[in-house]
């Protein structure tokens, strides 16, 4: 989770200080559910040395992120362009796609994950897996926001409503 937090705190930090200070949940939910079938193919790759052989990160994941980066597509644009606006670039290199932009941050976070924490995101995405992605978004913001009130780093929080 706290690879989304970061992922979606860069992705909101911009946007969001211009219009208010925090991140409204649908929001924060929406950008997170779009980086996330990047994350979890990345992760995929990156955990597989650190993961008992039937985690759900080595074998099920892969259908949880095609699902979600089917009912995303349309946030997955917006994410992208978002990260871009973030980071000073108005529009992506030519021949870039979104996925790509959002390829390369994902693939950043998923190298930071330690064995714990591979474990951790392995469950925690096989008991949103069942969820319909209505509801994983609704997750992500609730945990987010969590993660964010504790965090001490920088970036908006999640905005309570």
């Amino acid at each position: 989770m706290k690879s989304i937090a970061a992922a979606l705190l860069l992705l909101g930090g911009q946007a969001a200080a211009a219009q208010d200070p925090c991140l409204p949940p649908a929001l924060a939910g929406r950008l997170a559910a779009a980086l996330l079938p990047s994350l979890i193919e990345a992760a995929a790759g990156h955990c597989a040395s650190h993961l008992p052989a039937g985690a759900y990160l080595g074998n099920g994941s892969r259908a949880l992120a095609e699902r979600l980066r089917s009912d995303t597509a349309a946030n997955r644009a917006a994410a992208a362009a978002t990260l871009l606006e973030f980071t000073g670039q108005a529009e992506p290199e030519p021949g870039q796609d979104p996925d790509q932009v959002i390829g390369v941050l994902t693939a950043n976070l998923a190298a930071s994950l330690d064995a714990a924490q591979c474990r951790g995101a392995s469950e925690m995405l096989e008991a949103l897996a069942p969820l319909p992605t209505a509801n994983v978004m609704q997750a992500l913001a609730a945990a987010l926001g969590v993660a964010a009130a504790g965090s001490e780093e920088d970036g908006p929080p999640i905005c309570r409503e």
